[in-house]
């Protein structure tokens, strides 16, 4: 029987650290409207908002090129991460698999306790699914992918169902801003961010975690991150990242159809993907606009490892590499962020700005970021929450820095000479 371990450096593919740090940059795009309380300016207001006219570029940017193509990303990658520890494994599965499910517990835990201080937390719903999708480790490749396509379209039949028992529940009449509570108004939403007090923050979260698990039904958004577990697992054990993502051929063939689908959902069609359906075009939008985002997400998946190939390329994505490498620890200092800059528990700007205004302190946010993942980096093998996380998994207190590892590494290398 093996020894149950961390993945080690030079078993990790190295482009994934790219894609993880560029997943998180659009996630961070796609949060912040919600930290900074954009989502909850009133849409009467908007024209009044300093670069509102630059904002609709933006707006239609982030609709047809961000909006959940990052969490895409991410979900794909979540499988992969699993498929190479998993490989190690295969022949003697038992222990790995309780050590797996130990590390999605303490997954879970994280994701709660971020959960209580902000709504959009994904990490609990990876872990629940996690132990769903672990269950398909011993599938053969092709009803690997054959599931994931399902479990990606499936809510297209939760959709026909509620078309038919609650059409438009919980839709409200008039959007009166980008989101739009059928039991509070934008303006009540955003006096509880801005009003200083941590109890009325708290409850307005959990207000909106209590919405957000239910536009689960209507997303279909636990069983499109299990079909993207999966689909990551497959495309990883394809060898997909080390070989057809580096075809410009295959990127086109992603780009544009996944464009073409994006588009006639969003401008032919219409609809939302987190609300009940009150028609048959709201189904039809759903039905592009899923394969439309998993294609685009494989386009960009393509271009980046595309980029990573030549030794220019890995210079230039060096950055993402750094977030990347950290993505646990970088994806939980948003929210810290967020609340710090934008909640009247902090600084106060919740609402103050303009999408422009937003996005700028994104991509400062973020070059803070990649700053801090490299220096700490430079002293550290490991991001700080990445190795609470392991040395919780593996009930092993890992050393962090670099120069005890080294150390470590090279007494062991002279005991075996010896």
């Amino acid at each position: 029987m093996k020894n149950i371990n961390p993945t080690s450096a030079n078993q990790r593919v190295a482009v994934i650290d790219a894609l993880r740090g560029f997943a998180i940059l659009g996630i961070l795009f796609a949060n912040i409207l919600s930290w900074s309380g954009y989502k909850f300016i009133p849409s009467s207001t908007y024209d009044s908002l300093r670069w509102h006219e630059l904002d609709s570029y933006l707006s239609t940017f982030l609709s047809v090129f961000i909006d959940t193509k990052f969490y895409t990303i991410f979900s794909l990658l979540f499988g992969v991460g699993f498929y190479f520890q998993f490989r190690k494994y295969k022949e003697d599965q038992g222990p790995f698999i309780k050590t797996y499910k130990r590390r999605l517990w303490f997954l879970f835990l994280f994701g709660f306790i971020h959960m209580i201080f902000w709504s959009g937390d994904i990490l609990m719903l990876y872990a629940l699914m996690g132990f769903v999708f672990i269950q398909f480790r011993n599938l053969s490749s092709d009803n690997i992918l054959k599931y994931s396509l399902i479990l990606l379209m499936s809510s297209l039949v939760v959709d026909v169902v509620l078309l038919y028992v609650a059409p438009g529940w919980g839709v409200p009449e008039t959007h009166l801003a980008k989101k739009t509570y059928i039991d509070m108004s934008p303006e009540a939403v955003t006096a509880a961010f801005q009003s200083g007090s941590w109890v009325e923050t708290l409850k307005m979260n959990w207000h909106n975690v209590l919405w957000r698990w239910f536009d689960f039904i209507p997303s279909g958004r636990p069983m499109k991150v299990l079909g993207l577990f999966l689909l990551g697992f497959f495309l990883a054990e394809q060898n997909f990242f080390t070989t057809s993502a580096l075809k410009m051929k295959n990127f086109w063939k992603f780009f544009i159809p996944g464009l073409a689908l994006t588009l006639i959902g969003k401008y032919a069609i219409g609809g939302s993907m987190g609300e009940v359906p009150s028609q048959w075009s709201d189904i039809a939008y759903k039905a592009v606009e899923v394969p439309g985002q998993v294609l685009l997400s494989l386009s960009y998946v393509c271009m980046i490892s595309i980029i990573f190939e030549s030794k220019f390329g890995q210079a230039a994505l060096q950055g993402l590499t750094d977030v990347g490498r950290m993505s646990f620890t970088n994806y939980l200092s948003h929210t810290i962020f967020g609340i710090i800059f934008f909640y009247g528990v902090g600084f106060g700007y919740f609402g103050a700005f303009s999408l422009t205004e937003i996005w700028v302190i994104a991509v400062i946010f973020y070059v803070a970021q990649i700053a801090f993942s490299k220096i700490w980096q430079r002293t550290f093998a490991f991001g700080p929450l990445e190795w609470i996380w392991r040395c919780l998994t593996y009930k092993n207190m890992f050393p962090i820095r670099r120069k005890t590892i080294a150390a470590q590494k090279a007494m062991r290398a002279a005991q075996k000479a010896a």
